[in-house]
């Protein structure tokens, strides 16, 4: 059986090698972890409710969980993204699908919250880390080296493609059969969209050298396994430029203000008297909107520029915000119909343009090590976050301050994005 399928899958390879660009076989792999990614991700509301009442701890305690996710997420990025440069993403993704599966199913059997600081907050976390954006940017960027907003942006549809079928499954599923068997069904699910395909058809990212217009054709090019010294001190000259740093710090600040709101969602819609299903509807309706969101403003960031098309997303999600906070009556529909939109176009901006940025200015050969250094930003943000959210919740009784907070460390996020800008020398292009 296992020579039949590698059989298929070297036939599928010869093909797309004689006929088209294998970028595209990539891409629709890249596709297909962000989609798992997304609903990990974006299930994070209904599972914080569900959690909550099944345990009956406060709102702090409850999102202590998803808080320690993001620290194991921004903690061990850095590792995965050098990983990843080492062992190619053939083997490391069919592992992340293993990863997932196991947390998810022994998390399922947990009898107390503590449980799931190891199971899900770290094991399942790891899995996510491993087949998410980050690593994505590493793997497909360097095939599409004149188009890279553009595919990106296409290929990161997926993750809202994820909260749009997976927010509303996991609450019916919820409803209907518990959080327990949930649990198991979306290991399974996840596992099953990531492992299979990623062994078979996953293949290193191409050298810089076939990245070359003057090349006609991209085929992929085995990256020797000896540590290059030299390489070595270029990356490390590489991370330590002050660009980099201000995207660290735009991506962290940014997810400060994402997961500040983003967790405790469907629980602020329930408080200002939507229904749970509501709620969760709302959720899988920004992704079906970023499913176009996210290509536009990746195409966008091509012509208009990283940095302008990065300030229009936060300020629509910042408009967002503000709207909800304001007329979300529990009554009215047009403010859940508003924020859908303008959430939607404006959803994964914040880790897809940072990302492409990262791309422009970073070569294929140390991209995965620096988008690590980037994705622990985006962990010390979810681990402030959504526990920062939980104690203002248990505090003031409403989610007024937590969301006007979330404002404040997203337009700060703007401001770090445009420092960036500034501190990229002209002629710092990703080059070999």
């Amino acid at each position: 059986m296992l020579q039949a399928f590698s059989k298929l899958a070297g036939d599928v390879n010869s093909a797309f090698k004689r006929k088209r660009h294998y970028g595209w076989v990539i891409f629709a792999l890249t596709g297909a972890n962000l989609t798992v990614e997304g609903g990990m991700k974006n299930s994070v509301p209904v599972i914080f409710v569900a959690l909550r009442d099944g345990f009956g701890r406060s709102a702090a305690a409850t999102s202590a969980v998803f808080s320690a996710s993001g620290i194991t997420g921004g903690l061990l990025a850095p590792l995965v993204g050098w990983l990843l440069d080492r062992l190619g993403p053939k083997r490391l993704f069919p592992l992340a699908g293993l990863v997932i599966l196991a947390g998810y199913v022994i998390s399922s059997y947990a009898s107390d919250m503590w449980q799931l600081f190891i199971f899900y907050s770290v094991v399942a976390a790891l899995g996510e880390t491993t087949i998410s954006s980050f690593t994505a940017t590493a793997t497909l960027a360097p095939w599409f080296p004149r188009t890279r907003g553009r595919v990106l942006g296409l290929a990161d549809a997926g993750n809202p493609l994820g909260q749009g079928i997976f927010a509303p499954l996991s609450q019916v599923l919820i409803s209907t059969l518990g959080w327990r068997p949930t649990f198991r069904i979306l290991g399974l699910v996840f596992f099953l969209m990531i492992s299979p395909a990623n062994f078979l058809f996953q293949r290193r990212p191409p050298s810089e050298e076939a990245d070359q217009p003057s090349q006609p054709s991209l085929e992929p090019v085995t990256v020797p396994k000896s540590e290059d010294p030299a390489k070595s001190a270029k990356s490390n000259r590489i991370i330590n430029r002050p660009a980099i740093w201000f995207l660290v710090s735009a991506r962290m600040s940014a997810s400060v203000g994402i997961s500040l709101t983003n967790v405790h969602l469907v629980a602020f819609f329930i408080a200002a008297g939507y229904s749970g299903l509501q709620a969760a509807a709302t959720i899988g309706a920004v992704g079906v909107v970023g499913m176009v969101g996210r290509p536009i403003s990746g195409t966008l960031s091509d012509y208009l520029g990283r940095e302008f098309v990065y300030t229009a997303g936060l300020g629509m999600h910042v408009s967002a915000l503000v709207l909800v906070l304001i007329f979300g009556n529990g009554h009215s529909m047009w403010p859940i119909i508003v924020f859908v939109g303008l959430s939607g176009l404006s959803d994964g901006i914040a880790g897809l343009v940072v990302a492409a940025k990262a791309a422009d200015i970073v070569p294929s050969s140390n991209l995965g090590a620096v988008m690590g250094v980037i994705q622990l930003g985006r962990g010390v943000g979810f681990a402030v976050g959504p526990v920062l959210g939980g104690l203002l919740y248990d505090r003031q009784g409403d989610y007024l301050l937590a969301f006007s907070l979330a404002v404040a460390v997203s337009l700060a996020a703007i401001v770090l994005m445009w420092a960036a800008r500034f501190a990229t020398p002209r002629n710092a292009l990703a080059s070999p």
